[in-house]
Order: C-alpha cells, then sequence, then structure tokens
C-alpha cells in the first residue's frame, strides 16, 4: 500500500534483533465518541505507524483489510456484523493485530460478539465476559502486577477505567493485561496471541472492556496515555508478525523488469564488448541518442574479466542502455549515464569500486539500475539525481558498502536486498513519492534511511539475522 507517513525531524533508531520493522498502517474504526479516536491517532502516529480513520457509527462500512497491519475498532455500541470478523480474520491471517473496545454491562451486545469472535479464533469456548459492570466510576487499576507484558508502563502510574466490563474467563491461554486489583477474577484488558490463535497463530487480538479511558480529558490521565504507549510499544507493535506484503510498491516481478529494460530501439551507435585480461583501462563515450553497450551475443551483458581493471562508459544522450558483467577484483568501473536511461551493472568478485550516476537534467524521462554483486567489501556508490522518475534494484551477497542517493524531482523507489554484513545509506530527497523497501538477511548491518519530501514518505524493512548479540542499527529519519 502507498501511503504518506508522518513527516519527523527527529531520528528513530532501532536496535534489530531478529525482526521486522517498518512503519505500519493502521486503520481506526470509531463512532465519534469523547475524541477517543484522535487521541489513539495521535499517540500511533507518535511511534511512526500510518493512521487513517473511519467514523462508523453502524456498521454499514467496508475497508481492504490487506491494507492494514493493525485495525483499532473502538466502537463500544455496535455488535460485529459477518463482514466485520471476517475482515478482522483476514488481519490476523496476515499476521496483523486486532484492538477492540467494548464497555460494562449496558452493553451486552457489543460484549457478546466480542466473546463470539474471539471463540471463533481461539477455538476456546470457555472465554467470557459478566452482564455486570466493573469497578465503579474513575476507579484505578495497578499495572505494578503484570511487569511481563507491558514492559514500558511505568509503576507509578496507574490505569483509570470508568464503569468498565470485564472477562470473567479469558480462557486457558489468553493472557490479562489489566485486572481490578481489588478481585484478581476480574480482567478489563486482555490478548490472545500464539497459541492462543488457533489457526490464526500469527497473529493477535487485544481487548479492553472500556471506552472512557480515553474518552473525556479527567478520565484521559498520564497513566491512561502511558498504557496506550506502552500497548503500542510492548503489545501491538513489537511482537506483530506483520504481513508478508511490502509496502513499498511497484513489483509484480517489478513490472516485469521494468517493461524489460532492453525493449526500446536502439538505433545509434552499438558497441559490444568481450574482455579478459588484468591491468586494462577501458574507456568509452557515447554521445548521442539510442545508443548500447551489451554483449557481442546482443542478449546478455557485456563482460569484462579480470583484476585492478579500470573501465569508464559515458553515456550522453537520451535512451541509452547499458548491460554490463565486471568479474574479478580490485576493479574500478564508472558509470556516468544523462536523460532517459537504463542500466544493469553485475559484478562477481571483491574489492571492487562501482561509480553509477544517472542524472537527467531538462526532460521527464526515467532513470533504471539493477545492481548485482556477489563478492565482499565492495563499495558502490549510486546517483541518481535531477528530474524525471527514479528506480533502483540492488541485491548484494556478502559484506559490503552501499550509498544510494535519489535525488530531484520525480518519484523515488529503492528495492534493496541484502545477504551477510552491510553497510547501507539510502537517501531520497525532492519532489515525487519516496518509496524504499530494503530486506536483509545474515549478520549486523548497518542501515541509514533518510526520506525527505512534502509528499508520500514509504518504507518497508525486514530483517532476519543469525546474530545472536543483534542484527545492528537501523536509522529512519523522515522530514
Amino acid at each position: 500500500m502507498l501511503s504518506t507517513f508522518i513527516r519527523i525531524s527527529s531520528f528513530i533508531i532501532v536496535l534489530l534483533f531478529c525482526s521486522t520493522l517498518y512503519a505500519e498502517d493502521a486503520l481506526i474504526i470509531h463512532q465519534n465518541y469523547g475524541n477517543t479516536h484522535s487521541k489513539h491517532k495521535n499517540r500511533l502516529e507518535n511511534a511512526n505507524h500510518n493512521v487513517t480513520m473511519n467514523n462508523a457509527g453502524s456498521s454499514s462500512y467496508s475497508y481492504t483489510a490487506n491494507n492494514y497491519e493493525q485495525v483499532y475498532d473502538i466502537r463500544y455500541s455496535y455488535n460485529f456484523s459477518t463482514a466485520d470478523k471476517d475482515r478482522f480474520k483476514t488481519v490476523l491471517s496476515n499476521g496483523g493485530t486486532v484492538y477492540l473496545v467494548g464497555e460494562n454491562g449496558n452493553f451486552d451486545a457489543r460484549n457478546d460478539s466480542i466473546v463470539t469472535f474471539l471463540r471463533e479464533v481461539t477455538g476456546d469456548n470457555n472465554i467470557a465476559h459478566s452482564g455486570n459492570s466493573c469497578c465503579g466510576s474513575g476507579a484505578k487499576y495497578s499495572m505494578n502486577e503484570n511487569r511481563t507484558i507491558l514492559t514500558s508502563y511505568s509503576t507509578n502510574d496507574d490505569m483509570t477505567v470508568v464503569a468498565s466490563g470485564y472477562f470473567s474467563n479469558i480462557g486457558s491461554n489468553g493472557k490479562w493485561l489489566l485486572k481490578d486489583p481489588s478481585d484478581s477474577n476480574k480482567v478489563v484488558a486482555a490478548m490472545w496471541d500464539g497459541d492462543a490463535m488457533s489457526s490464526y497463530s500469527n497473529g493477535k487480538v487485544v481487548v479492553i472492556l472500556d471506552i472512557n479511558y480515553a474518552s473525556h480529558s479527567s478520565y484521559y490521565t498520564n497513566g491512561d496515555q502511558a498504557w496506550i504507549d506502552a500497548m503500542i510499544t510492548n503489545v501491538i507493535t513489537s511482537t506483530v508478525n506483520t504481513r508478508s506484503a511490502t509496502l513499498s510498491g511497484i513489483t509484480s516481478s517489478q513490472t516485469t523488469e521494468f517493461n524489460s529494460y532492453r525493449n526500446k530501439a536502439v538505433n545509434g551507435n552499438q558497441i559490444y564488448i568481450t574482455q579478459t585480461g588484468d591491468g586494462n583501462a577501458l574507456n568509452i563515450l557515447q554521445d548521442g541518442d539510442d545508443n548500447l553497450v551489451i554483449g557481442s551475443d546482443l542478449s546478455s551483458s557485456a563482460v569484462i574479466t579480470g583484476d585492478s581493471n579500470t573501465t569508464d562508459i559515458d553515456q550522453i544522450g537520451n535512451d541509452n542502455v547499458l548491460g554490463i558483467d565486471i568479474v574479478g577484483s580490485s576493479n574500478n568501473v564508472s558509470v556516468y549515464q544523462n536523460e532517459d536511461q537504463r542500466a544493469k551493472v553485475n559484478v562477481t568478485g571483491n574489492s571492487n569500486t562501482l561509480d553509477l550516476d544517472q542524472s537527467h537534467l531538462s526532460n521527464s524521462g526515467e532513470h533504471y539500475m539493477s545492481v548485482i554483486i556477489n563478492g565482499n567489501s565492495n563499495n558502490v556508490d549510486v546517483d541518481q539525481t535531477e528530474t524525471g522518475n527514479k528506480k533502483v534494484w540492488i541485491d548484494i551477497d556478502s559484506s559490503n558498502n552501499v550509498t544510494v542517493d535519489q535525488k530531484g524531482t520525480g518519484n523515488h523507489y529503492a528495492d534493496i536486498t541484502l545477504t551477510d554484513s552491510h553497510t547501507v545509506d539510502v537517501t531520497q530527497d525532492g519532489s515525487g513519492d519516496h518509496n524504499a523497501t530494503i530486506n536483509l538477511s545474515g549478520n549486523s548491518t548497518t542501515i541509514d534511511l533518510t526520506q525527505d519530501s512534502s509528499t508520500s514518505q514509504n518504507y518497508y524493512i525486514q530483517q532476519n539475522c543469525v546474530t545472536s548479540g543483534g542484527c545492528g542499527t537501523t536509522t529512519i529519519t523522515q522530514n
């Protein structure tokens, strides 16, 4: 889902420990009571999530469940429709979180529908709520008991609920979050995840049987605000196994590899290269339109094999195409293209230096670059600047340093796949949408992603590391 994210000027620095990190898309369904929706929205946005709100004062509303990792139904007086439950189940199947609000015994239809839904997704028919109200008006519930789940909640702040409902039974695998300190059998808030979720084990359901904790200012205490933050930090975001679809965009096999980059008619200069040897220098300048540098069979890339070679290719003009394979170590490769350009560069070897530059000074075409590297200690610098849309796909194995700068007008898209340990610096700056997809696996990697624009900012970062001490440091900056 392409979406507009919260612009922030401060840094978000997170240590990734074998987990997934990205700004999640959240939907808030509400009935415009006590401004509860805005309060949840503000706290979610403070946690760098993208938030959509739907004022659904009845059951007559719809949304595409696949577009959200988190769904908050904070209505309190409407029971669920079959369509509601189906959408919730889709979110859970994708590995997302469903957050539900109920109320006291005066709203049993709503609470009954929550319990029915919980029984369906957990398979536990022992889950039950009481038809009575709980705890009086303005009662406080100490969270000091439950430190294993809400670890960031301050022990100095109590949660305030007002004439809430409560669960009389949360089943064999439910986990309580909030209960009456004077009666431990009365559970006001609980969650179900993992083994508790039957066929939805990657998802999570969180329920609180009170709406007033985030309604009127006299109830929305510092403790309640801290509790919502702890929920977002400890319960909903940090442990959710998010949906597999990437947020960042393009694909469909990257739109059939950008409509097969070689499909443009090439009527200009054509150079076919096969070179073998060490310590060679190759300089190519093509000036004009529709130029080609490619392998001699017209279907594969040009091949330069050997060590310590210097390759310098400049294509000046419009609609030029470059395909080149570098096989060897300690090579220096410099590529410059301007106007509407296509380039594919594959490197196999170690300690190579690549300086790849696409700059579009006057027209509104598109830059496309694909870079594949197998080897260690390679330094890769990709610049796509000035006007026109910019697309770069990078796939790198082993340990390398990668810098990507996409700057200027037009949309920006970077898709980077890295295996093993790397240092990655990605900057997207200028007008147009910014989208970055980064997939990491292996050892510790340092990532610095900056998105700076007045339009959509969207990123997806997934890391699967094998280092027990952690996966490195990720810094996300959105301005």
